[in-house]
């Protein structure tokens, strides 16, 4: 009777509990439940509407903006099977344009795996087949297996237009099932018309207007700003990490990549609910940006430097030249133009990037950064004369300048450009004592000494640029006596044209700035986010007696040197010619000796406001006495409508 009472007791007692818990569950807190459930069932999904930002020149002239363009998009619909989408994709194949030589051989075999698995399993080995049962190895890795045995001839069964359909195919399914497939961009208009008015026939595809880049001084300019397309395949697990969508558009190269997290948009959030989309969140524009550059300099400089390469190319002993670079900086480090023509074929095409990949021997025009290495290092005196005379060292050639002058002081040696001046400096700067036709020894520190100056004006150093892919130049190894001399002139090592530019703005400041091309980053609203103020890069550490000096005979160069008929500005500056070699057949091998030639330039000579720099690499051949004055001609037309660009 007892255990009766306490069955039936404990039977009460629990089901009190439980219905004392179902109320709590049902009743209280059945609204976070459904909440839960209804997770479950629901997606957030976030769409990249492609917004970047735009791009402007200093002078607020807009240079880059978005448009709309005709896009073929595919949706896939619920419950379409494997078979259906492949036939699919062959009907819709036939109806649309594709650059199908994009499809890799690899997806290739992914869709010949779709169609002949079985084939494949065929040829697996039990052994395989065994170690994939008990879980030795992945799925991924088994699916890599089965594509290995996939043959090129298995691929031989597709022909073109089945290789259109299989590539429309991988387009259809390149990301989340649930997502928008971008098929076709810039869609011509009879495709864009088909697929909007036949879309309730297409089972998932349609039209969309999309935002693409529109670059309104066409391709002024526009190596530099950059390309944006789809995220590399090489890079996509990056993009990814950082959550973009295998679909989304990306900077790819130049100012577009380097300033991509500005640029990029947020992307539109959406509730994905009973198969509804619902809008959570608007997306946010991408910032702005205000570059350095002034577009109309800078198309005047694109025009100059087009037309004097084409007379450049067409003139006695130019058969190894075909490209010049130009850049134009406003002495704290911006660069207010950068252009680079290259004649190909008959044609102009742009080179501008080379100004920061390419470098070349400068010859004469690094002599300011010799004579200030003089003397900082106690080898020369200012107003220090010296004889130019050939120097010979035994067992080389006479190592001379262009013609004998005489005695010159420190002065008329820039302005005329005597190399003789330079070699005598170096052999005391290395602590060498020069007899002719004697063998020579020199302090080999002499080098870093000399490196090491160079590098407080920027050559030879990074100069701060954004672009990726910037040049550092070539160092010579070698640390004979005679390369030591031949460095003091420019002859050894290598830098770029914006090292150049760099150069010639410290020599003018006082100071090295460090390169750049973005100016602000501005909001939607054109209000400043970030400002880009002037930054020092280095302090050069030489006595400002000495700069004055140079730059006294840097002003000789313009005034009555060598420079006399580039401008008729009152500038300072420095030209400089240089031995350079090809490789005139392209069989791997240096075989043929050219002449190079450059010219930097400051103006005005009090508060410099503007630096040119110029490059012009195998103008001629040194069995010509002809060279066509690339140079001259440029910086002469540049400089005399440059008043207009500056303030």
């Amino acid at each position: 009777m007892k255990k009766i009472r306490f069955l039936t007791i404990f039977t009460y007692f629990l089901f009190t509990i439980i219905t004392v818990r179902l109320f709590y569950l049902q009743i209280i807190e059945r609204n976070y439940y459904l909440e839960k459930l209804s997770s479950k069932n629901n997606k957030i999904v976030l769409e990249d509407v492609s917004l970047r930002g735009r791009i402007y020149d200093k002078n607020n002239n807009l240079l880059v903006d978005n448009q709309l363009i005709m896009t073929i998009i595919y949706k896939k619909e619920d419950n379409i099977i494997l078979k259906d989408e492949i036939k699919l994709a062959y009907d819709i194949s036939k109806k649309i344009e594709l650059d199908y030589h994009k499809l890799t051989n690899s997806y290739l075999k992914d869709f010949y795996l779709l169609e002949h698995e079985d084939i494949i399993l065929n040829r697996l080995t039990d052994k395989e087949k065994e170690e994939y049962q008990k879980r030795l190895i992945s799925n991924n890795e088994y699916y890599n297996l089965k594509k290995s045995k996939i043959t090129n001839s298995d691929l031989d069964i597709y022909n073109d237009s089945d290789k259109k359909a299989i590539y429309l195919y991988y387009l259809m399914n390149n990301g989340y099932s649930y997502m928008e497939k971008i098929i076709k961009e810039n869609a011509t208009m009879e495709e864009f018309m088909y697929f909007s008015e036949n879309n309730d026939n297409l089972h998932g595809f349609n039209t969309k207007y999309l935002y693409g880049r529109k670059y309104l001084y066409g391709d002024t300019f526009k190596s530099i700003l950059g390309k944006v397309g789809n995220i590399p395949s090489e890079n996509k697990d990056y993009y990814l990490a950082h959550g973009y969508m295998i679909n989304d558009k990306v900077g790819l190269s130049n100012i577009e990549l380097v300033y991509e997290d500005y640029l990029k948009s947020s992307k539109a959030t959406y509730l994905i609910k009973n198969n509804e989309k619902i809008l959570v969140k608007e997306p946010d524009k991408g910032k702005d940006l205000k570059l350095t550059i002034d577009i109309n300099l800078q198309k005047m400089v694109d025009n100059i430097l087009e037309e004097e390469v084409r007379k450049a190319k067409k003139s006695y002993s130019s058969k190894y030249y075909n490209h010049s670079y130009v850049l134009i900086s406003d002495t704290y480090g911006s660069i207010l133009a950068m252009s680079g023509k290259e004649y190909l074929n008959g044609q102009i095409v742009d080179v501008a990037i080379n100004n920061i990949t390419d470098t070349v021997t400068a010859g004469s025009v690094v002599k300011g950064a010799s004579m200030l290495v003089g003397y900082s290092e106690g080898a020369i005196k200012i107003g220090e004369v010296m004889l130019d005379e050939c120097i010979k060292i035994k067992g080389t050639p006479k190592k001379c300048s262009i013609y004998n002058m005489g005695r010159i002081n420190d002065i008329n040696a820039l302005a005329y450009s005597s190399n003789v001046y330079q070699f005598k400096t170096a052999i005391r700067v290395g602590k060498g004592k020069y007899r002719y036709n004697e063998t020579l020894k020199i302090d080999d520190k002499a080098f870093d000494i000399y490196r090491d100056y160079f590098k407080r004006f920027g050559l030879g150093d990074k100069t701060g640029i954004e672009l990726l892919n910037e040049s550092m130049g070539y160092k010579g190894n070698n640390r004979s006596p005679g390369l030591l001399l031949n460095f003091a002139i420019g002859q050894y090592d290598t830098y770029t044209n914006i090292q150049l530019n760099q150069y010639i703005s410290t020599i003018a400041r006082g100071v090295r700035y460090k390169m750049h091309l973005l100016d602000e980053i501005m909001d939607s609203n054109h209000q400043t986010i970030l400002k880009i103020e002037p930054e020092v890069l280095n302090e050069i550490g030489i006595k400002d007696e000495y700069l004055k000096r140079v730059r006294e005979g840097l002003k000789a160069v313009i005034n009555y040197g060598s420079g006399k008929r580039y401008t008729n500005l009152k500038a300072a500056g420095k030209t400089g010619t240089s031995e350079s070699f090809i490789d005139s057949n392209h069989d791997g091998k240096i075989d043929k000796e050219t002449i190079s030639t450059n010219f930097v330039l400051y103006y005005p000579t009090i508060n410099p406001k503007v630096a040119i720099s110029i490059n012009s690499p195998d103008i001629s051949v040194p069995s010509s006495n002809y060279r066509y004055p690339i140079n001259q001609e440029v910086i002469k037309k540049i400089t005399n409508n440059i008043e207009k660009f500056i303030s």
